[in-house]
């Protein structure tokens, strides 16, 4: 591998400045950190379909423009089914935000390229034109520590635009119907389909998972009273069954307070015995179709506009802790942003 010694450090940074062969392996060493990356989405398919198709128009021709591309060429590169329309596959680019997964990993990158001998390291670009023009975009070499030339790579026919834009404030999630989200076999039985009307036999049934837990916590309540009715000397089975209805008990309040939030609130996160062990966490909703009220395994899912990670749904803490936040999967406590429902947009607390 070429080493940093052997390595133009002009300030030059950009790709077309330098050789064929060191491009080839620096783009061969962003392919390398994206190995040692455990993020498993859409951001990451991207980047691998950008950089395997880099590497594939470098190897075919010199000309700079066939390593720049848009929306429905990354798609097509990561096998999307969006890939057959533009317009979705440039709503689904613009949804993973691939650009801030590695703007955010700026520095990891850096210290990757350095470690393996280079002077340069690898970043996104983009050209965004006016009218019928595609956005496109592309990997560029740069000098770490060097500010950016604003007009590098970019046709004398477009306007410049910044290569990356800072990070939103804002957030808009995604919405997966019932239906959609497949449940486990057991939860099978009481959604069917992904929903079920409460009006009806499954109705009943998921009523039973506030009446039963009811209805036990008060045969231990009574119980436990007719224990301290009885005039005799505390023995070590009355102190295993306290501690056994004591947990038992916990386990019904629980169970009653979930069902309770969701009547009340509308959604809450789905328990993990309802979703399949192959799926992302998901929501139970309550909602109202025809005139009736209606229960459905949901899914509200979102991208870390900050660093381009998934975004789950989970209770806050503290007085909070009845309320849904989003949390990045990989900065939770850092990137947090609520959650509306209604609107399905958040802004960032934190």
């Amino acid at each position: 591998m070429l080493r940093s010694d052997s390595l133009p450090t002009s300030p030059e940074p950009v790709a077309n400045g330098l050789p064929e062969p060191v491009l080839r392996e620096l783009l061969q060493c962003l392919r390398d950190w994206l190995d040692t990356q455990r993020d498993d989405n859409g951001a990451m398919a991207l980047l691998r379909g950008l950089v395997a198709e880099s590497i594939k128009a470098e190897a075919n021709s010199k000309d700079i423009q066939l390593r720049e591309f848009d929306a429905q060429e990354l798609a097509e590169a990561c096998d999307w089914p969006e890939q057959d329309d533009f317009t979705a596959a440039s709503k689904k680019v613009k949804g993973v935000q691939f650009d801030a997964y590695l703007e955010s990993r700026e520095r990891s990158v850096e210290a990757f390229f350095e470690g393996k001998g280079f002077a340069h390291a690898i970043r996104l670009g983009k050209h965004s034109p006016r009218g019928r023009h595609r956005a496109k975009w592309f990997l560029e070499a740069y000098v770490p520590g060097e500010q950016k030339d604003p007009t590098a790579l970019q046709p004398v026919d477009q306007p410049v635009e910044p290569v990356l834009e800072a990070p939103s404030q804002q957030i808009e999630y995604g919405y997966s119907e019932a239906g959609t989200v497949k449940s486990s076999y057991l939860a099978h039985l009481l959604l069917g389909k992904g929903s079920f009307k409460v009006k009806s036999a499954r109705g009943l049934l998921f009523a039973c998972t506030f009446l039963v837990p009811g209805i036990l916590l008060l045969l231990l309540v009574a119980t436990g009273g007719l224990h301290l009715l009885m005039d005799r000397p505390l023995r070590t089975a009355d102190l295993a069954f306290a501690i056994f209805a004591f947990g038992i008990g916990w386990f019904m309040l629980d169970q009653i307070r979930t069902t309770w939030w969701l009547l009340e609130d509308r959604i809450i996160p789905a328990p993990d015995g309802l979703v399949r062990l192959t799926e992302e966490p998901a929501q139970l909703e309550s909602f109202k179709v025809d005139q009736g009220r209606v229960i459905g395994l949901v899914r509200y899912t979102a991208n870390c506009p900050v660093c381009a990670a998934a975004v789950e749904l989970r209770y806050g803490q503290g007085h909070e802790r009845r309320r849904l936040f989003g949390c990045c999967v990989e900065a939770a406590q850092e990137h947090l942003f609520t959650f509306d429902r209604v609107t399905r947009r958040g802004t960032r607390v934190r």
